[in-house]
């Protein structure tokens, strides 16, 4: 299977979506893209989980800081979907804690700066990984903000699945 032409049409596909303008075909293609992408991205989740959500988690590594968590102050992302990502720490915060986040893009001078809420820590029935951390979900993103979470999104995925591919993983 080709993995970079399952992104392509899940990007073209995805960006149909976000508009409200996928066919019932173009739906049951883009649900089928998103189990593959997911099973490849995010293996030993179960795909109960997977189907779930509404955007694949992709696997990455940035770094990130708080601005106003006292002590908590960087941490390193390891996963991001379009809703929100994964921070890997030793010590999560409560659960509804609010925080604005500053994520460093590569080597370039790029920072995002976002609104996000706690909602999951790794722990449940479910959770099958050895990272400790916990879940943030973006809130409150003007349009900007929105459409620069999108840019590192798409640059994630296709980052993950140039790796798949490559079989960097």
């Amino acid at each position: 299977m080709d993995i970079g032409r399952v992104f392509r049409e899940f990007s073209r596909l995805e960006k149909k979506r976000a508009h409200g303008e996928l066919t019932s075909e173009e739906l049951a293609r883009w649900t089928a893209c998103n189990s593959v992408l997911a099973k490849r991205l995010t293996p030993g989740v179960p795909e109960e989980l997977t189907s779930q959500r509404k955007s694949v988690r992709v696997p990455t590594r940035l770094g990130l800081s708080f601005s106003n968590l006292g002590e908590l102050r960087q941490c390193l992302m390891t996963d991001l979907s379009r809703g929100g990502l994964f921070i890997r720490t030793d010590r999560p915060v409560d659960l509804g804690t609010r925080v604005e986040l500053t994520i460093r893009i590569g080597d370039k001078d790029t920072i995002v700066k976002v609104q996000a809420e706690v909602v999951t820590h790794n722990i449940g029935p479910n959770f099958r990984t050895h990272q400790r951390g916990m879940g943030l979900r973006f809130r409150d993103m003007d349009e900007d903000t929105e459409k620069q979470i999108a840019e590192l999104y798409e640059y994630s995925l296709r980052h993950a699945t140039d790796l798949q591919r490559s079989g960097k993983r």
